[in-house]
């Protein structure tokens, strides 16, 4: 089918690292059945980042005269504990000093042109926190972030967040009437923790939340192995068993009650029962986890293309022309 054939509609996909970029479940769309496909997923997007973007990305293509019913939003959510600080040249004297550096890739914005251009970080900028107690490089930018983890950072408060980005992303699509599905890049929403075994970020032995396993347990690249399946003791962690934290937490229930389900998609075996695409490829592709010693954080481009095929196409709608 040539490009003049491709169907008239309209995929807008948005996630963090597990979401952008060559190689990833959303490259592997059938852009010559399924239509044209519109990704604005980032590198360590939090899970306000990625409901703004939607928000912005679907105004965008209705101001262009885009007709709602022709688009569809596919979402992969991220950690709960990810949060992003927006900061501007008009407000922060220290602006020049966060964008400027090798912590690049950890800023950014989705707001863009038509030639894609983002806008500029010369006059602002998202700061992503993303990994707790990451070394940025930048002994400033360190010492805040340090800061929020140690002071301000609340699971509660980020579980809460999260369900509020999820909402709106929710009510804005039906209000215009759009077809979505939404999904987690892991089991975002029980509560487990795990040792990990090396010191990429924390100290070895440090307990952390099982919401960065795939960031933290798999950075040291001492660790990777091409025929694992799994992280290090995180098997017996992430189960059924593990209390969900919308229990936990009495000012989030409320908010979890208003999540339509019947939208999402989850991985579920015996085991997991609110499971992502990091289970979906450690447990039912059977993939080793990893994407070779360089990356060993994220699935491989074999293991996405598996789950565009199996997963993903089978939930979008086959547009006629």
């Amino acid at each position: 089918m040539s490009n003049k054939e491709r169907p008239n509609n309209y995929i807008i996909t948005s996630g963090c690292s597990f979401t952008l970029g060559d190689g990833t479940w959303p490259y592997h769309i059938n852009q010559d059945k399924y239509g044209w496909v519109i990704n604005i997923g980032d590198t360590g997007a939090g899970n306000a980042y990625i409901s703004r973007s939607i928000v912005w990305e679907v105004n965008e293509q209705i101001k262009a005269g885009k007709n709602p019913e022709d688009i569809e939003v596919v979402i992969m959510w991220s950690g709960i504990s990810r949060k992003e600080f927006l900061s501007t040249i008009r407000e922060n004297p220290m602006h020049e000093l966060w964008v400027d550096g090798p912590h690049k890739n950890w800023m950014g914005n989705f707001i863009h042109n038509e030639g894609w251009d983002r806008f500029p970080s010369s006059d602002s900028t998202w700061i992503k926190s993303s990994i707790p107690y990451m070394d940025w490089d930048n002994k400033a930018v360190t010492k805040f972030l340090d800061l929020y983890w140690k002071h301000f950072y609340s699971e509660e408060e980020s579980l809460i967040n999260t369900f509020e980005s999820i909402l709106r992303v929710q009510w804005y699509l039906n209000s215009l009437g759009i077809k979505y599905t939404m999904m987690c890049w892991q089991n975002i929403f029980n509560q487990y923790t795990f040792t990990i075994p090396s010191g990429w970020a924390r100290q070895q032995g440090d307990i952390i939340a099982g919401h960065e396993i795939w960031n933290l347990a798999w950075r040291d690249n001492k660790h990777y192995m091409p025929d694992r399946y799994w992280p290090d003791n995180a098997t017996e962690k992430i189960s059924r068993d593990t209390p969900l934290l919308k229990d936990i937490y009495p000012n989030a229930t409320h908010l979890w009650d208003m999540i339509d389900w019947d939208k999402w998609w989850f991985y579920e075996d015996d085991q997991v029962e609110y499971g992502g695409l990091a289970e979906w490829v450690c447990l039912k592709a059977r993939d080793p986890w990893g994407n070779g010693e360089h990356d060993p954080g994220h699935p491989s481009p074999s293991s996405h293309k598996k789950f565009c095929v199996e997963v993903v196409e089978e939930l979008l709608s086959v547009p006629t022309i």
